[in-house]
């Protein structure tokens, strides 16, 4: 420690309101107090930007000067800064979003030395007239932020990150600390190899998340992921309701046109307020979204990775992703904005066959050809004045190129790292570039590394893969990942939906049950299951429907002796289908890639711990709410049935005509009554609920309480109305 160690206690009370430090936050603290360059890997939540807030502090009652803050989102400085200057410290951003007169305030009182803390964007230390009033100033500490995008092989990788070692010395060499939540070891060196890191200290307090649960849903396509998505909803609606604290969730998906339709669908079938956001939306739009979210105004989102770094919430009671993320660390940070206030919360990804396509697309339209970076700077070329200036947007490149506008991002991108246009200051949302003369081989060069990390790509979605399907501890998986090698803290239900399945088999009775003694529908949805298991090769869900239903299409032949080939033709294709769908969606099968002839992907079905539990012990599998329980009997009646395709719950099975007008009447009602007490409908009951006292008719209050999602508190409010509708008659007032 420094000779002003003594007064970090009073520092840390007097100005941050803390009492002590976190678990970490001492061990990290003590080489940047000592004023040696250092890493520090801390997880999402664990407290990492009051490390170098604090020695920043710290700095300028010694008078060493002022603390640059690399950061690499305005929302994310916006949010520090205000924080800091309500704490009374002098800390100040310079972005593109301020007015030029308003930049130039901040760089004066900079050039004074009036501020302990100064943000701004790593493209922003290229700039001349920043760089000017770094000159003027005493530099005492370099800080930079999500420290993994230095490197090529982290998850978000930016250029312009690349610039901050030259710019360290243009400071003086002041000692540096780097920060990230996530980063594996080579990410690690990585960055302590760019940011040119003297004898580093390389901090890494953990990985682990104890408070987050961590679950996988397999599901068959878009229609039961909107139904999982729902199930995920219904529990934190009631879980908000029991608890009488709201809290909030985050739903990731991959593509703008997905974030719009689903926060759309979600305020349709929910009643929920949520809303998208995404980096096509105008930038008050999305400011917008972002404020009320983080004050606690709205509860729900809908959002590509654009929303995350600076989303400073602590009761994010969950985080569900709509597609498998690029890479296990970009899904580990995502995963990890739940809970940060230490609370119970959960991290949920939907996995369906097609996410593995989306991201291979992404990972191809992120590799551009020789061609592509040829026609790139051309168009760059053709903006350039006299002197090789030139000016322009990325969008506006891509326009004039006919280049996609990815691949025109990342070309341009490898124009400046060859050398062929070196970045200038930028002018607002413009960019400037001296356009330098073609050279072939420097861009060959660069495009063979573009090739390498294209692989290192690939290689990092089969990791993300691997977590979807496996069948062992996924918290395990991911620490093991990041090279932490402590066990988890928590087992059994409160780690993850694999330690919870094996939880439950060791608490399994001993005693096995005859085959007579489990109920009908059970037998068959466990013959499902051992279909899946008696295969000499793998198939798809399609196919197992097949064999099931007995199909006598084109190359079904060679399936005629699995024991349970035509066991259900009774039934139709799409009924068996259903039934499938529904064992995926209850977690009793899953769906994993194989590898065919010429390294295509396939997938395929296979038992999931919870279906091979069921097995071994013979258990009742409970599939009455998602309407599996009435097909499967009808199945074996010979009498078939159609899958309605409607969403979870009893909604797989079609209402009567008698069933179907005591479902409107109750609907009626509902509605009625929450505008009466003006809550959103799925307060008083949700559909799922609705349908299944339609199909139940119950006639008294066990009947009632039978009924899932209808508990004693429910009963007391709404029982009798509820039974008088169903009688026919008026409910009381």
């Amino acid at each position: 420690m420094n000779e002003t160690a003594p007064h970090l206690p009073d520092v840390l009370l007097r100005t941050f309101g803390h009492v002590g430090l976190r678990p970490g936050q001492e061990r990290a603290l003590a080489p940047v107090l000592e004023r040696r360059d250092s890493l520090v890997v801390m997880p999402t939540g664990a407290g990492k930007s009051l490390i170098y807030q604090l020695a920043a502090v710290m700095d300028r009652l010694a008078g060493r000067g002022t603390t640059v803050v690399v950061s690499p989102l305005i929302a994310l400085m916006k949010d520090q800064v205000d924080g800091l200057q309500a704490k009374g410290i002098a800390a100040a951003a310079v972005h593109s979003a301020m007015t030029m007169e308003e930049q130039k305030a901040v760089l004066d009182l900079l050039a004074r030395g009036g501020l302990d803390m100064i943000y701004v964007a790593p493209e922003r230390l290229r700039q001349r007239g920043f760089l000017r009033a770094l000159d003027a100033c005493k530099v005492a500490r370099l800080a930079v932020d999500e420290a993994h995008c230095v490197s090529q092989w982290g998850h978000d990788f930016r250029p312009d990150y690349r610039n901050i070692g030259p710019a360290r010395d243009q400071m003086g060499n002041p000692p540096c600390v780097a920060l990230t939540a996530t980063a594996t070891r080579d990410v690690q060196r990585d960055i302590c190899a760019n940011l040119e890191l003297r004898d580093p200290e390389v901090v890494v307090t953990g990985f682990d998340r104890p408070n987050l649960l961590f679950e996988v849903v397999s599901t068959s396509g878009r229609a039961q992921k909107r139904r999982a998505l729902l199930d995920v909803l219904d529990e934190y609606a009631s879980d908000a309701e029991a608890s009488g604290a709201r809290g909030a969730g985050l739903v990731y998906a991959s593509t703008r046109k997905d974030t719009e339709e689903l926060s759309q669908y979600i305020r349709a079938e929910m009643g929920l307020a949520c809303e998208a956001y995404h980096a096509g939306l105008p930038d008050r739009e999305r400011a917008f979204v972002q404020d009320r979210f983080i004050g606690g105004e709205l509860d729900l989102v809908v959002a590509t990775n654009a929303f995350g770094m600076g989303v400073d919430r602590g009761d994010v009671r969950f985080v569900a992703h709509w597609s498998i993320p690029s890479t296990l660390e970009a899904y580990y940070q995502e995963a990890g904005r739940a809970g940060r206030d230490g609370k119970p919360s959960r991290a949920v990804l939907f996995y369906a066959p097609q996410d593995r396509g989306l991201r291979e697309w992404f990972i191809e339209q992120q590799a551009p050809e020789q061609t592509d970076v040829n026609t790139t700077y051309r168009a760059l070329a053709r903006r350039a004045d006299e002197n090789g200036i030139a000016r322009a947007e990325p969008d506006q490149i891509a326009d004039a190129s006919g280049v996609h506008p990815v691949l025109a991002r990342v070309a341009l991108s490898i124009l400046e790292r060859s050398g062929l246009a070196q970045r200038l200051d930028d002018e607002g949302a413009t960019r400037v570039w001296r356009v330098q003369a073609w050279d072939r081989s420097r861009v060959q060069d660069e495009l063979g590394g573009s090739d390498r990390h294209k692989q290192h790509k690939t290689d990092q979605l089969r990791v993300v893969v691997s977590y979807a399907e496996a069948d062992r501890c996924r918290r395990r998986v991911l620490l093991t990942h990041f090279g932490d090698k402590a066990e988890p803290s928590v087992e059994g239900a409160e780690c993850c939906d694999v330690c919870a399945v094996e939880s439950r088999m060791q608490d399994a009775p001993d005693e096995i049950p005859e085959w007579d003694q489990i109920p009908m529908h059970s037998r068959i949805a466990l013959g499902l299951l051992d279909a899946v298991t008696r295969l000499k090769w793998p198939v798809g869900r399609k196919t197992m429907t097949k064999i099931l239903a007995g199909s006598k299409a084109k190359g079904m032949d060679k399936y005629e002796g699995h024991p349970y080939y035509g066991r259900l033709g009774m039934m139709s294709l799409d009924d068996v289908d259903a039934l499938y769908k529904g064992l995926l969606l209850k977690g009793y099968l899953k769906t994993v890639s194989v590898e065919g002839s010429g390294g295509n992907q396939f997938q395929v079905l296979d038992v999931a711990p919870l279906g091979r539990q069921a097995l071994a012990h013979r258990e009742a599998i409970d599939v009455g709410r998602d309407g599996l329980a009435d097909k499967l009997t009808r199945g074996a009646r010979g009498s078939g049935g159609s899958a309605s395709g409607a969403r979870g719950g009893s909604d797989d099975i079609e209402l009567d005509d008698d069933a179907g007008e005591v479902f409107q009447l109750l609907r009626a009602w509902r509605s009625d009554l929450a505008i009466e007490k003006g809550v959103p409908p799925y307060v008083v009951f949700n559909d799922k609920t609705l349908r299944a006292v339609a199909l139940a008719m119950p006639e008294s209050n066990d009947d009632l309480l039978a009924v899932k999602g209808i508990g004693p508190a429910k009963l007391e409010q709404y029982g009798e109305a509820v039974l008088a509708i169903v009688a026919g008659e008026e409910p009381p007032e």
